[in-house]
């Protein structure tokens, strides 16, 4: 409920029946804010600033009043219980409040300092799907973690590291997912949520860390701080659920990330053989799931209805990532580019490297990320279109990306190698080159069919493209078949370009 200033001001000094209690908010935050500081005013005359801070100078910044007074409405009691019930019918949205209060002897005018923290997001808000700085700057510590995955790769490119930084990269991603997907409901703007979230990052940033000594003397460590992110976030979720309906959804999370986290530590903990095989089947029981809906003895499964979650959010998310690791594919290319910066051939492959790079964006943002988010956002189940296009394929992208970024390393460094003159362990090359880009573009195809009613058909063709360049590109030095792949993506890029600039609208013309 509000009243305006001029309206309370008109009922003149006897309005104190009338207008009694009026609360207003002075918010150095922002209207939902998190730290605010109530005035209550026992009269309908407007506050002398001068003669307020001489009655109480000890609770009030004299300057955010005289701000605060500009405004032409304000709240009054009326809107706590508005608020209140907007939490309630939206969860019970949790808050801490702690209340202050002090009556002067002159003037009858109190004061109240409250802490207001809603824990969940106001879904009729109209940016309650936007993604905070602090979500961004949470993000920023997996732009190490791929960077060390990749980093990895190139120090040791061999089958045995390839398929360790699978298992990683796995791992990361469902780190960063599950984290997408807990803070879809929860309000970064408090101050509780920012800590948790800080705190999450901290755990990220150590196992990020140990990322090159995960499969050697640090597997311990690196299963500890995974096991800790997975566990203490969903602990964390249920506590703070407690009554809402999400609440056992966590439970089911807990219980499932508790039986693979047995096998994450004593995999650490044993290492060798025993550790990659444990590892293993604890991603794969992992990455199964949510496909199971979490089913639990005596607890029962969740279904993608029970997930209603703010899908123009989660696509954002996803996204920004998909960013990151493109970042990561700059990241490499100017830090090659640095060693090689006198060589015509590595100047060229400096080149192409970007090209591709700026591709492989064209080809996810320009052609489906927008159809994407407003599907998502108008769909009546968001839940499965979060687990299927957002969890599962997204990370098919992720894995095409950091392979690509290894790709453009190793032929800015050394692109006149042939991989058939060398050792046959350098085939591998090849595969790293080709295998990136087709399973960019494979993700892609998949990603596109949970919002269209078939494959795209200029997607699978370049994959099938791809595969059959990998034969000749055995016997091709690496700057040519990076060559390839970067023409490959930008042939479908154009294509597809076309075809939505083009050939769609005279297809819709000729339907009308």
């Amino acid at each position: 409920m509000f009243k305006s200033r001029r309206d309370i001001e008109s009922q003149g000094t006897n309005s104190y029946n009338n207008a009694n209690n009026l609360e207003r908010n002075i918010d150095p935050c922002d209207n939902d804010g998190v730290l605010s500081y109530d005035v209550y005013q026992t009269d309908a005359q407007p506050v002398d600033i001068e003669d307020f801070s001489k009655r109480d100078n000890s609770n009030f910044d004299k300057n955010a009043i005289q701000r605060k007074q500009t405004d032409d409405t304000f709240f009054t009691n009326g809107s706590n219980s508005n608020d209140t019930n907007n939490g309630n019918s939206y969860g019970n949205a949790l808050s801490t409040s702690n209340t202050l209060s002090d009556s002067a002897e002159n003037g009858g005018i109190g004061t109240k300092v409250r802490l207001h923290a809603k824990l969940l997001r106001k879904r009729e808000h109209a940016d309650a799907a936007k993604v905070t700085n602090i979500e961004l700057f949470f993000d920023l510590v997996f732009v190490y973690a791929i960077s060390s995955i990749s980093e990895s790769m190139v120090d040791d490119l061999t089958w045995e590291v390839v398929l360790e930084m699978l298992v990683i990269t796995l791992a990361v991603w469902w780190a960063w997912v599950f984290s997408a997907w807990t803070f879809n409901w929860f309000n970064p703007d408090s101050y509780l949520v920012r800590i948790a979230l800080m705190a999450l990052m901290f755990i990220n940033l150590i196992m990020s860390a140990v990322i090159s000594g995960s499969y050697t003397d640090q597997s311990l460590l690196f299963a500890g701080m995974y096991v800790l992110i997975q566990l203490g976030r969903s602990i964390l979720a249920v506590v703070a659920l407690h009554g809402h309906k999400l609440q056992m959804n966590y439970v089911r999370i807990t219980a499932w990330f508790f039986v693979t986290g047995v096998l994450w530590m004593v995999g650490g903990a044993i290492g060798g053989t025993t550790r990659n095989v444990l590892w293993t089947v604890a991603i794969v029981i992992e990455y199964l799931s949510p496909a199971a809906g979490f089913y639990t003895p005596g607890l029962g499964k969740s279904i993608t209805a029970d997930w209603d979650i703010h899908g123009g959010h989660l696509a954002e998310r996803c996204s920004l990532f998909i960013i990151i690791a493109l970042g990561e594919s700059i990241v490499v290319t100017g830090e090659a580019f640095k060693e090689v910066l006198h060589q015509p051939a590595g100047v060229g492959m400096f080149v192409i490297s970007f090209v591709g790079a700026t591709a492989m964006w064209w080809i996810y943002f320009h052609t489906a990320s927008a159809e994407a988010i407003e599907y998502v956002e108008h769909s009546s189940d968001p839940g499965k279109m979060g687990r299927l296009g957002y969890t599962y394929i997204h990370v098919v992208m992720v894995v095409g990306i950091i392979w690509s970024a290894v790709a453009d390393r190793i032929s800015i460094e050394d692109p006149y190698m042939i991989p058939h003159h060398e050792e046959h362990e350098k085939n591998i090359y090849v595969a790293i080159m080709i295998g990136g880009p087709a399973l960019f573009v494979f993700g892609h195809a998949l990603f596109r069919r949970t919002f269209c009613k078939r494959l795209s058909i200029p997607h699978l063709v370049t994959v099938a493209t791809l595969i059959c360049v990998t034969p000749i590109g055995i016997f091709l030095p690496l700057w040519a078949t990076a060559l390839t792949t970067t023409m490959i993506l930008l042939l479908l890029g154009f294509y597809e370009s076309y075809f939505r600039c083009v050939v769609l609208p005279k297809l819709e013309t000729v339907e009308s």
